[in-house]
């Protein structure tokens, strides 16, 4: 796999911030946000006026109302209880006095963006989070599959060669560049027998907060069986205390106009490692909670508050239906039909692109987009993926293409200028 130097700035940043910000613990994982978090979202007092924070509750975050019921909505603020009876006050968030219509087109940054040319990202920060692990972590996070007379394939090793390729491209074009991860190891730093030692506790006060992945490891083991802890002690350490971790990283100091998280997707025929005959794209922004997720889980209530009042949606849908556009005319791939489904809702403007609440986008602050191309089991992508990176092209199933990780990473680059570098610093 190419190694880039610049990565180096990404890898020292992290280290001061190591040094400035507590780890995340797996004991974390066992606590409420706390009353100071809550108290804290007054900090968006009199950003977001009444209407805005009901579109965006009803129409992309909490289009299932499972939050209504915390919330008590005034033409002044809202308020937000511990419980649906509303006994504990945990904070109250003030309107704006004025009506405040969406902007336009969304500006990262604030005044500080600047861009120069159509072909700039010259004062955009961005950070970009390869999904996943891979390396020996690769089978406990169930992102590691082998497919016969092909080989095996790790998605968190797929992630990262793409998010160096990229990393690369979008620093050539002046941006500002953060990289969570350079390596297949966790930027979590616990052991799986210290994550060990709360899975008792967990399993028997929070188990909601499990990944589907711990469904999936878990469903011929007996709960009774020390295996069954040591999965639940692996899904909890790869999933959600790594999202933890990497969110940590640029909550502080950092604070990213926009975060890229990247994926690859799978035909649901790779859960029995069978092949596809289609191949999809899709992209998701932050939303579409369910009713069953915010009731069981404060935490998840307390991320989408914050979300929201960050008025993060309109720049993760500019981003990542310019993306999506890159995406549809690199590969010529149809969207995968989620629309408006039990777990998403569909985003005007693209097809390719959806809400939906996932773990890694909800614990990054800010605007995130998830982006999420080919179907990892189709043939001709599970021999371009196998091939690694190269320069030039190469033939895969009677066609000269490119290697599949420079495509992808050109299709993001592309999206990105596409959305942001035509801003004139007027329009702020």
């Amino acid at each position: 796999m190419v190694r880039f130097a610049c990565f180096l700035c990404a890898a020292l940043f992290v280290g001061i911030l190591s040094t400035t910000r507590a780890a995340i613990q797996p004991g974390d994982l066992l606590k409420d946000p706390s009353s100071e978090e809550w108290a804290a979202l007054s900090r968006f007092d009199g950003r977001m006026s009444r209407a805005r924070f009901e579109e965006g509750l009803q129409t992309i975050f909490d289009p299932f109302g499972g939050l209504r019921s915390f919330l008590k909505i005034t033409d002044s603020s809202v308020e937000v209880f511990s419980t649906p009876v509303q006994e504990t006050r945990l904070a109250t968030i003030g309107f704006a006095t004025t009506q405040q219509p969406p902007p336009a087109r969304p500006s990262p940054g604030g005044p500080t963006f600047q861009s120069g040319s159509s072909n700039s990202l010259q004062g955009l920060t961005l950070m970009i989070d390869p999904a996943d692990i891979g390396g020996a972590w690769g089978p406990m996070e169930n992102r590691s599959s082998y497919y016969r007379g092909y080989g095996r394939i790790q998605e968190g090793d797929l992630n990262l060669l793409v998010s160096k390729l990229l990393a690369e491209r979008l620093r050539q074009l002046g941006a500002a560049v953060y990289v969570t991860r350079d390596s297949s190891e966790p930027v979590c730093k616990a052991s799986i027998p210290e994550v060990a030692k709360i899975v008792p506790s967990m399993l028997s006060e929070r188990p909601y907060i499990l990944a589907g992945t711990f469904r999936s490891r878990t469903r011929n083991i007996r709960k009774s069986s020390p295996i069954y802890e040591r999965i639940v002690a692996e899904v909890l350490l790869t999933k959600n205390l790594e999202a933890r971790a990497r969110a940590e990283m640029s909550a502080g100091t950092i604070k990213p106009d926009l975060t890229i998280v990247l994926q690859f997707d799978a035909s649901p025929a790779s859960r029995h490692l069978k092949l596809a005959k289609i191949n999809r794209n899709i992209l998701f922004v932050e939303g579409a909670y369910t009713a069953r997720e915010l009731t069981k889980d404060p935490r998840q209530r307390y991320r989408l508050l914050t979300k929201l009042l960050q008025d993060v949606t309109p720049t993760e849908t500019l981003a990542a239906i310019a993306i999506a556009n890159r995406l549809s005319e690199a590969t010529g791939f149809p969207p995968v039909g989620y629309g408006d489904s039990k777990t998403t809702r569909a985003i005007e403007g693209s097809p390719y692109v959806v809400a939906r609440n996932l773990l890694l986008p909800r614990e990054h602050e800010g605007p995130v987009v998830v982006t999420e191309p080919y179907f990892m089991n189709e043939p001709v992508t599970l021999q371009r993926l196998l091939a690694g990176d190269f320069e030039g092209v190469r033939e895969f199933g009677s066609q000269q293409l490119p290697s599949i990780y420079r495509e992808y990473a050109d299709a993001v680059a592309n999206g990105l200028l596409d959305a942001f570098s035509a801003t004139k610093p007027e329009e702020h």
